[in-house]
């Protein structure tokens, strides 16, 4: 299986990931908009976080829910950390393009 195929199968298995990371990152970028700054401390925060969430949606969701995923093909690290990378990745490029817009309205 590629990586293609296993990010795709991550928004299935990782909306609520995905979402409340969302939160978090219109949230950074409106303060990196006014204060470009602030992305340190942005990714900083972004960092920090990632193991609470981890952490929150290992305890709340449903422990046979994995095994259907891994019979498609996907590692226990894979299921947990994929949807992570991927935002974290997408938080980067989000943060620098909301910094270089604020940049060039200022």
């Amino acid at each position: 299986m590629n990586i293609v195929r296993k990010i795709g199968l991550s928004k299935r298995y990782g909306k609520s990931i995905y979402a409340i990371s969302a939160v978090l990152t219109v949230a950074a970028s409106s303060l990196v908009f006014f204060n470009p700054y602030a992305i340190p401390t942005c990714v900083l925060l972004k960092l920090v976080s990632i193991p609470i969430i981890l952490y929150l949606y290992t305890t709340f969701t449903k422990e046979t829910e994995i095994y259907f995923y891994l019979n498609l093909g996907i590692s226990r690290k894979e299921y947990r950390f994929i949807p992570f990378v991927v935002e974290f990745i997408g938080f980067i490029l989000f943060i620098t393009l909301i910094a270089y817009i604020g940049d060039a309205i200022r």
